[in-house]
């Protein structure tokens, strides 16, 4: 089966102390996603300029053999 590049983040990724992490064949969804719980969970709705490029240049690429699953928070 071939392998499939998925994007990953995690907020500590970012440099947020929270364990959230979540992924997506594309970066801007990645970011997206991140920004959407930051506002749902964490009233942080603002989001600088700078911590959106911190969490673009923290996205990490990874390879799965299947579907990813992604979108979790980590314990």
């Amino acid at each position: 089966m071939a392998q499939r590049e998925y994007k990953q983040l995690s907020c500590r990724d970012a440099g947020v102390g929270w364990d959230f992490l979540v992924g997506s064949e594309k970066e801007d969804e990645v970011v997206s996603l991140i920004i959407d719980h930051a506002c749902r969970v964490h009233n942080i709705c603002k989001i600088t300029p700078g911590l959106e490029g911190k969490m673009h240049g923290s996205i990490k690429s990874i390879w799965c053999e299947e579907e990813c699953h992604m979108h979790q928070e980590l314990q």
